[in-house]
């Protein structure tokens, strides 16, 4: 059995990553609390085969310590460093985002000697749980769907209650979600499948625009959102999710097109019956791209940015779409957050620019509209006002994407309309800003053009 050290202040992602690499790449996992006492078990067990740590433990150089002892000693064990690491080695391994997990194990994996297939075979298990949500576009499945019961203490039995090519009504699975059911499942050999399929089905109906009413492209666009950021999450970017995020990219901006008068969509986006998120990001994208118009800026490629970047500027809070809602330091602070989500919220503007990169056909620099959208020049954090050195489309996701977490925030507590442009007014006081501020106030008036 492999042994692999492992330096993680986090006791959830530590007892995570522990559990993984035991389970699925078959090692013995010895956490260690910092530098030092990885050197000290080095000197007594030379021949570890891997050592996994951050860059930083507090206020410690973890990875740099660890790093020179190795290359001193000329030792032959494998290290991975999870964080930014100048340092090059052939036995290193540098893993840019901290928090990817998945990445930490399969790199392990391959590092062990644990061949994808081999992982593969010991990660699945017979069957694979798919949120019921992921239902409600399709009249149809792919593959057979099972619901899972509980026989014993430690036995499931699966029992199937749609069959491949069968059609099913949208009721069916309302049903199911009503009494309260976590996950449907599908054979595990079909799991590629079904993501193709699914994917396949909503890039045809979002790219058909037959539909009857905005509501309607409003429901499945919002549908779409959710299914593809959880598709993104576990899978990355491939040929699937890249058709599906350009589909639902496209549907967003068409439909604002579609219906001129902005006040109507944005009233029926921030009404229907779909996620924070998906509201949030569909009405900034809107927002901004009539701000974008009423400047004289009518690039087909600076709504394509901005769709974009309202798509992906969340997508770390998928898990907990309450944690989009806090966009101050006096909020961050009040909150009570753990740590963890503490530098979740901190951090997000940078973490989904950093993702977005890997994104092959992404238009440029929507990277830096979301590494921008809190104001901060560095994605992390939030504004200091001092805004001025962005770029101007960057400045009018700003606006936007603040105007509409007020709108969603008077929404949501109801009361008496807050006069949200007046206080844009005060807190943006310089000409460039204040330009932005009434474009958006033109926005806000615009009606649709008499026939």
């Amino acid at each position: 059995m492999s042994q692999v050290i492992l330096v993680e202040e986090n006791g959830n992602l530590r007892d995570l990553l522990s559990i993984n690499l035991k389970t699925y790449v078959g090692s013995e996992v010895i956490p260690r609390n910092n530098a030092s006492e990885v050197i000290d078990l080095l000197n007594i067990l030379p021949n570890v085969d891997l050592i996994i740590t951050h860059a930083f433990t507090k206020e410690e150089q973890t990875a740099k310590i660890i790093f020179d002892f190795i290359v001193e000693n000329n030792l032959e064990v494998a290290l991975i460093v999870n964080g930014e690491f100048s340092q090059t080695h052939d036995h290193l391994v540098v893993i840019d985002n901290d928090k990817n997990w998945e990445e930490v194990i399969s790199t392990s994996a391959t590092i062990l000697g644990v061949t994808p297939e081999i992982l593969e075979k010991k990660v699945l298990p017979e069957y694979i749980p798919i949120e019921p949500h992921y239902f409600l576009p399709l009249d149809t499945s792919c593959c057979d769907v099972f619901i899972r019961i509980k026989k014993s203490a430690t036995e499931h039995q699966y029992i199937k209650r749609i069959h491949a090519g069968d059609v099913y009504s949208n009721a069916l699975i309302l049903k199911y979600i009503e009494q309260g059911l976590k996950f449907f499942y599908i054979p595990k050999e079909y799991q590629q499948n079904f993501t193709n399929y699914i994917s396949d089905h909503l890039c045809q109906k979002l790219d058909d625009e037959a539909y009857e009413t905005l509501d309607e492209q409003i429901e499945l666009i919002s549908q779409s959102y959710d299914i593809a950021l959880k598709e993104i999450k576990k899978l990355g970017f491939n040929s699937a999710t890249i058709q599906l995020t350009d589909s639902i990219v496209n549907s967003m901006i068409s439909a604002t097109k579609k219906t001129p008068e902005v006040n109507n969509v944005l009233h029926k986006i921030i009404n229907s019956k779909s996620g924070y998120l998906y509201q949030h990001g569909h009405m900034c994208s809107v927002v901004a791209c009539e701000i974008a118009k009423n400047l004289g800026i009518v690039k087909e490629s600076t709504f394509q940015q901005i769709a974009y970047a309202s798509f992906f500027k969340d997508i770390s809070f998928l898990e907990n779409e309450d944690l989009a809602k806090i966009t101050t330091f006096e909020e961050l602070e009040l909150a009570g957050l753990s740590d963890e989500d503490w530098d979740l919220v901190f951090n997000h503007p940078l973490d989904a620019a950093l993702l977005i990169r890997k994104h092959p056909e992404c238009p440029l620099d929507v990277d830096t509209l979301i590494k921008y959208h809190h104001g901060s020049q560095n994605g992390k954090g939030f504004s200091t006002l001092n805004v001025s050195k962005i770029p101007e489309i960057a400045k009018v996701f700003v606006i936007a994407a603040e105007f509409v977490k007020e709108l969603m925030s008077f929404k949501e507590r109801g009361g008496k309309p807050a006069p949200i442009v007046e206080e844009l007014y005060k807190k943006y006081s310089t000409p460039d800003m204040l330009l932005i501020i009434k474009a958006l106030e033109k926005t806000l008036r615009k009606k649709a053009p008499k026939k």
